[in-house]
């Protein structure tokens, strides 16, 4: 069964079966590459599409997700207001 994960919002270049999904650290690390294809910023379009990590199979939502991510718009808000 294929896992979906959302991204890693710090490093969209890892996968987030290593590095932990959306802005949490990865509980247990089942990635021992870490990294998605190497195409994946080849592409322009490269944060509206989904990708597939070559090592560890798991499915990650494209980038963008994050804004209607509720722990991120969260986040931005909190910002904004400290400001």
């Amino acid at each position: 069964m294929a896992r979906i994960s959302r991204p890693c919002y710090d490093k969209a270049h890892r996968c987030p079966g290593w590095a932990g999904s959306g802005m949490r650290y990865a509980r247990t690390a089942r990635c021992k590459n870490g990294y998605l294809p190497e195409d994946l910023y080849g592409n322009r379009w490269w944060a509206w599409l989904p990708h597939r990590c070559d090592t560890c199979g798991v499915i990650v939502l494209p980038s963008h997700v994050r804004w209607v991510d509720p722990t991120w718009l969260t986040y931005r808000a909190g910002r904004a207001l400290r400001r």
